[in-house]
């Protein structure tokens, strides 16, 4: 039987609000909980991630890392070619279509904004990168179906190159070689790649375009 009187009433009031109480501390502790599991589920996933982006970036730059490549007689290169330069070279308008008369262009009219210096997976337009080699600046055309050890050595002597005046893109035109190295005026074809060639071509050759803007060039002692 209920106790009715006013001490058993404020008893249950008591008893209730206790219970309330212990209810509440439990889901504040379980809301705790989860919380908790939920910070380190988001922790250790930063992590995985953070481990993962690591490890792709080491892994790219062991793709690309660049020893030096072939020496001068086993890259198989052939004699640098030097053509007639364009008389008076103008910017052309976006998107035309510039008859060369050498395969890789080395001078002519182009368009008024060069690429970037970098190294391109995707081909770039003649007649932009004819606008580089104005500057002074080197450029390596290499064939879109050269091995990837060819590839791998062109991207990691780019990426090694500091003064911003080299770049690489595909080429489909190639007519000898699986690369070609062109500066104003001058180009030479290669089987494979050879920082020996590279470096005395860029001697030769780098920042001495009609604008000069790109810096001369000096071989890394040996």
């Amino acid at each position: 039987m209920t106790d009715q009187t006013p001490e058993g009433k404020s008893s249950r009031k008591l008893e209730e609000k206790q219970q309330r109480r212990l209810a509440d501390e439990r889901r504040a502790a379980e809301i705790k909980s989860a919380k908790r599991k939920r910070s380190l589920v988001t922790f250790g996933l930063a992590l995985l991630i953070g481990a993962l982006v690591v490890f792709l970036i080491l892994s790219e730059r062991k793709a690309t890392e660049f020893t030096g490549g072939e020496d001068a007689q086993a890259a198989d290169c052939g004699a640098v070619e030097e053509s007639p330069l364009a008389a008076e070279p103008v910017h052309v308008d976006e998107g035309t279509d510039v008859q060369y008369p050498s395969v890789p262009p080395t001078s002519g009219d182009h368009y008024e904004t060069p690429s970037n210096a970098a190294f391109f997976s995707a081909a770039v337009e003649e007649e932009r990168l004819v606008h580089n080699m104005e500057h002074g600046q080197i450029v390596i055309w290499y064939s879109p179906s050269a091995p990837d050890e060819i590839l791998n050595d062109i991207e990691g002597y780019v990426l090694d190159t500091q003064d911003g005046a080299i770049l690489a893109a595909p080429y489909e035109g190639l007519e000898s070689g699986d690369l070609a190295i062109s500066a104003w005026g001058a180009a030479q074809s290669c089987e494979k790649v050879s920082a020996e060639v590279l470096d005395a071509f860029r001697v030769k050759y780098q920042g001495k375009g009609p604008e000069k803007i790109a810096p001369l060039y000096e071989a890394p002692d040996s």
